[in-house]
């Protein structure tokens, strides 16, 4: 999991909350047409740099879903449509039948809570992950240890699709021969490129230089 940091919402989105509210319709995300809801999708993934929400793997809008962290069964139709509360998740595959979704991430999650929100500026310091691609609890953070496992359990967080990404990710870190070139590394996990996404499996790999390289 990695922070993602909100940013404002669509205009063409506001606008249409305006109206909807000007009217006094109830103005429900299952209301929201295109191209508003298609507006708030490409807005999320921006703003995330094309990464899931919850497991990092790389996104597009063909195999990602707006997900509301707190499920749209559990809220008003107000906080439906509050973007604080989007985000955008994998899941989901355009390209493929509902069968083949992967039950991991947002598609799992449903309408359960989860300990950890990405939302949260220190998300990060909830998991740690090891060589064989597993994402696991922070030990020495006995505070919050259950609710990264609910987290973790709740997000299918360990599925095969996922621990084999993170394994591949790490890949990147057999070349490393000097300190210099373990910064290097952090320095592209840590920004987005020049097309605005981040490293799939970011937060993985700089996990392993923080904690195994020594880089800051």
């Amino acid at each position: 999991m990695k922070y993602i940091q909100k940013g404002k919402e669509p205009q063409i989105f506001s606008d249409w909350k305006a109206t909807q509210m000007s009217l006094g319709v109830n103005y429900h995300y299952k209301r929201l047409p295109n191209p508003e809801k298609g507006a708030v999708h490409i807005s999320l993934l921006s703003e995330q740099g094309y990464i899931c929400c919850y497991c990092c793997k790389k996104v597009d809008q063909s195999n990602s879903h707006i997900e509301h962290l707190d499920p749209q069964s559990k809220t008003d139709a107000e906080l439906s449509v509050e973007y604080t509360n989007m985000l955008a998740s994998c899941g989901r595959d355009t390209n493929k039948p509902e069968y083949c979704w992967p039950e991991y991430c947002g598609n799992k999650k449903g309408d359960l809570a989860i300990g950890v929100s990405p939302l949260q500026a220190n998300c990060e310091e909830f998991f740690n992950y090891s060589s064989t691609g597993e994402i696991r609890p922070t030990e020495n953070n006995l505070a919050h240890q259950k609710d990264a496992q609910t987290t973790i359990n709740v997000l299918g967080l360990n599925h095969y699709d996922l621990t084999q990404g993170r394994i591949q990710a790490l890949e990147a870190l057999q070349g490393i021969m000097t300190q210099e070139e373990a910064e290097l590394l952090a320095q592209v996990c840590q920004q987005m490129n020049a097309q605005g996404r981040y490293q799939p499996f970011c937060n993985t790999v700089l996990y392993f230089l923080k904690n195994y390289f020594g880089v800051s």
